[in-house]
């Protein structure tokens, strides 16, 4: 009888050695096929390389609170051989167009995103004023967002509460004894930029009332300081709707800053929210990555960058996001993304006048051009074989002509109007 336990359990042991060999076979199948797909989405090739495309989902330029011009950035990205990048600046798209022209040069894939600020909070919170600030990052496919005069009145409403945030914390400070002048904060925000709390931090140095921009957060400006004082903010849920009706992902950043989390994820959820930030410039945060598999959310990560040249700061492209959750991620955002392009057709079929569809419009890689009096709306060389399809089939739909296009050496579907 012995004997025959232990042939049993010899058996036994062959059998979990040969399903973890399978299962190991099936799992580096699955990483090759998603690092092949991601090459070719990246890349824009049938012949992909066999190596995760280098990519950065967070990034900042000089037209919200970073340093670089947003060509800048692309430039930067291209030097440290990043594929895919987004431009997620502070509650403004300003900047996409401007880092196109720089991502089409370097062959690097845009994705037009925005950081926009929100606040949540309990009731009582909210009647006591006290409600948290919160970030919530959209990604939108390459032609952008659909609904643009949606997204922008939201953008400009917070935008223009940026300037009388920046006020009131200037005269916080010159109660403190701790004086700046606003023209010094409006300077180095720059020409039309909106003032963020880091250009009042950086005149705070300039004065000489501290050493750095981060002492100047951790004395005054940090959202327990007393020169804090909240902006105009949208209450998060609204800001998670806002984002699908206008064609993007929403994504929570940089959740462990957080001083209530569970609360805010769950109302979250509830609105539609995709994913949390969970891979950062130290690695993935455990706890965030706990708390995405709890609420059932995707996993997503980017260097938060901002070109403050500090040694602490992690460069552009330093932040990996494994090759199955950028395929996830993907696969999900295909037809969201999808949908805002018919959107986009149907806005461009119904509208009365493309003459105001300029350059300034759209915030993505898409325009309007005018020849012997038809419009056509020309999309982006970046779309897929399937985005391509959706964008001809809605245009048949509606009756209007498309043809494919020279722009720039590159292939592009045109949608036609006559006027």
């Amino acid at each position: 009888m012995a004997g025959g336990g232990k042939g049993s359990h010899s058996k036994s042991s062959k059998q979990k050695s040969k399903k973890k060999g399978k299962t190991r076979g099936n799992d580096a199948a699955r990483l090759s096929a998603a690092i092949l797909h991601l090459s070719s989405w990246a890349n824009k090739s049938r012949h992909p390389d066999q190596t995760p495309p280098r990519t950065d989902f967070h990034t900042h330029s000089s037209l919200s609170d970073g340093f670089l011009s947003p060509a800048e950035v692309v430039n930067r990205a291209h030097r440290n051989g990043v594929k895919v990048l987004a431009l997620t600046d502070h509650d403004t798209m300003a900047g996409v167009p401007l880092a196109l022209k720089a991502a089409q040069e370097h062959r690097i894939r845009l994705i037009p995103g925005v950081e926009i600020s929100a606040k949540f909070g309990s009731s009582s919170q909210q009647l006591r004023g006290q409600e948290e600030p919160v970030h919530i990052l959209a990604y939108y496919s390459c032609c952008g967002p659909a609904h643009c005069k949606d997204l922008e009145a939201t953008l400009l409403q917070i935008r223009e509460g940026r300037y009388i945030r920046a006020q009131a914390m200037v005269q916080k400070l010159e109660s403190l004894n701790k004086p700046i002048k606003w023209d010094d904060v409006l300077e180095i925000a720059g020409k039309g930029v909106a003032p963020c709390r880091p250009h009042v931090a950086q005149a705070l140095v300039a004065a000489g009332h501290v050493n750095s921009v981060e002492e100047a957060f951790s004395r005054y400006l940090n959202n327990s300081g007393p020169a804090y004082v909240a902006g105009a903010e949208q209450p998060a849920a609204d800001v998670v709707r806002l984002i699908h009706w206008t064609g993007g992902m929403a994504v929570l950043a940089h959740p462990w800053t957080l001083k209530h989390p569970f609360p805010l994820i769950e109302r979250l959820k509830d609105a539609g929210l995709d994913a949390i930030e969970v891979y950062k410039s130290d690695g993935k945060d455990a706890v965030s990555a706990e708390w995405a598999t709890a609420y059932e959310l995707m996993k997503l990560g980017g260097s938060d960058f901002h070109g403050r040249g500090t040694l602490d700061e992690i460069d552009i492209g330093g932040t990996s996001i494994p090759a199955l959750a950028m395929l996830q991620f993907l696969t999900v955002a295909q037809p969201i993304w999808s949908s805002a392009l018919r959107l986009i057709v149907q806005e461009f079929a119904e509208s009365t006048s493309v003459h105001d569809m300029d350059h300034e419009y759209w915030k993505g890689d898409i325009f309007v051009r005018e020849v012997e009096g038809r419009f056509c709306l020309v999309f982006s060389a970046w779309l897929t074989d399937e985005e391509k399809s959706v964008v001809q089939n809605e245009a048949r739909t509606l009756g209007l002509m498309h043809e494919v296009t020279l722009e720039q050496g590159f292939e592009c579907i045109s949608v036609i109007k006559v006027s």
